[in-house]
């Protein structure tokens, strides 16, 4: 890949942005810390999965798509969000329409003010 700039720290690179990569791991935390590991996260998630297996996104554009990852509808802060195991702010998708969702309204580059 050719030098170029890092669209966020306007450093020069060749690839990755090292820089910015181990900065935002560090803001977002592991998910351990984010509540992700937790046994009672694990068994709700698989719940969820259980009930409602396909992904409601896919579903609504008549799609039959396995889903594999859970959703919070409604971000949650971190594991103390009363939301955080609240079944009714969860919703089952694809890795697709997850990474998707994540990207464009979850995300901080999602939440940046330009």
């Amino acid at each position: 890949m050719p030098p170029h700039k890092c669209p966020s720290c306007q450093s020069l690179i060749t690839g990755r942005c090292e820089v910015c990569a181990r900065r935002r791991d560090t803001r977002r935390g592991t998910s351990c810390a984010r509540g992700y590991n937790s046994a009672r996260w694990r068994r709700l998630r698989a719940f969820h999965l259980e009930q409602q297996p396909m992904c409601v996104v896919c579903w609504r554009a008549n799609r039959i798509l396995c889903a594999t990852d859970v959703d919070h509808i409604i971000p949650i802060t971190g594991p103390d969000d009363p939301r955080f195991f609240d079944p009714a702010n969860l919703q089952s998708l694809c890795r697709r329409c997850h990474s998707y969702k994540t990207a464009t309204q979850d995300s901080t580059f999602a939440r940046r003010v330009l």
